[in-house]
């Protein structure tokens, strides 16, 4: 009887769909987890790197392949679709996001292998280092030239949420996915059957990791349906954007509709931790498309807001007197050009504008 070999890959295919449902869901959740730190900047006034206080939310899906597939380079597969599905989505960073969440996944498997262990310690290092690896390499990237203990700062805030919400976070999911055991685990040692069994004993002890841990993903779901039906524009309707609140004609516009007041100004971007020297920028003054939806009596302030979720204000008094505020097109968005104000109030994504 002839003998049949079955040819055996790396990865199985139980492997390769874990690795793309993780990467799918966490490329998708990306810009909400944006949103998250715009809403850390608006409520606590943090208006650089507040984003890191979430990044380890980046990370937590590479955690969860890691610790779920049991095989080196897992993570970094992970990082690589979702990278790519991030890019596909709509990420404000481009192609860079690849690379960008290709390292975050390589440095959780290069941690993991280092260590030899699947444990509380090894996913709150490699949660850590991963989720600080996305600030030197945007550094190196766009070449910002922020000053190093600025970097520092903001690494160290994007470890501790790499700690928190990576490694601490994905540690508990992993914990009550071995519990429930809806399928097989690769490559579980004694000793980590051992600390399961152990955890399944103290039932005090994982009935309240498992309830805080559902308490914190359930309020992480409510938060992304919000984001994703009252917030989010997605980038394939084209860069369109709405003037709402408290004006008499509100507007859903393309600059096309405004072609007639185009006018080019000279503007310099003065950030805390970027610059970019006076160039010229083409587009439509905003006190023209304010003037045009008609504020009505009352009205005080101009709220710019991204897809993101990114807000900033403005009086609304300065800005129809304001020659050096543009919206232009950039990239197939709409960007604002705040040739008066720092930097921290050119938004990028630009999707809505509210009088109030």
């Amino acid at each position: 009887m002839e003998e049949t070999s079955q040819k055996k890959y790396y990865f199985s295919n139980r492997d390769l769909l874990v690795i793309a449902i993780l990467s799918g869901i966490g490329g998708v959740m990306s810009t909400y987890i944006g949103y998250l730190g715009n809403l850390v900047n608006r409520i606590f006034g943090v208006p650089f790197g507040a984003g890191q206080f979430v990044s380890g939310l980046h990370i937590f899906w590479f955690i969860l392949a890691a610790g779920l597939i049991r095989k080196p380079g897992a993570a970094a597969a992970a990082g690589l679709l979702k990278g790519v599905i991030e890019m596909l989505t709509g990420s404000t960073h481009g192609v860079a996001i690849i690379l960008v969440s290709l390292m975050q996944g390589l440095m959780v498997d290069l941690v993991i292998f280092v260590l030899r262990r699947h444990n509380l310690t090894s996913y709150i290092l490699a949660g850590g280092i991963a989720a600080a690896s996305n600030v030197f390499v945007f550094q190196l990237l766009y070449f910002s030239h922020a000053p190093f203990p600025y970097l520092l700062f903001i690494s160290l805030i994007a470890f501790v949420s790499g700690v928190l919400l990576a490694g601490s976070l994905g540690y508990s999911v992993l914990e009550i996915v071995l519990q429930a055991r809806p399928f097989h685990i690769n490559n579980l040692t004694e000793e980590e059957m051992n600390n399961a069994a152990a955890v399944a004993s103290n039932k005090k002890g994982f009935s309240f990791r498992i309830t805080t841990t559902i308490v914190l993903v359930v309020l992480l779901s409510i938060g992304a349906v919000y984001y994703y039906a009252a917030v989010f524009e997605p980038p394939w309707i084209g860069p369109r954007c709405q003037v709402e609140g408290v004006v008499k004609n509100p507007l859903s516009f393309q600059l096309s509709h405004f072609n007639k007041h185009e006018t080019t100004i000279t503007a310099e971007l003065k950030g805390k931790v970027s610059y970019v020297p006076a160039q010229e920028y083409t587009g439509i003054p905003v006190k023209v498309i304010i003037q045009e939806a008609s504020p009505q009596e009352g009205a005080q302030q101009l709220h710019i807001i991204a897809t993101d979720g990114y807000e900033v204000v403005f009086d609304l008094n300065e800005v129809l007197k304001d020659d050096q505020m543009l919206l232009i097109q950039e990239d197939d968005n709409l960007r604002l050009i705040a040739g008066n104000y720092g930097g921290e109030y050119w938004v990028r994504q630009v999707s809505k504008m509210s009088v109030k």
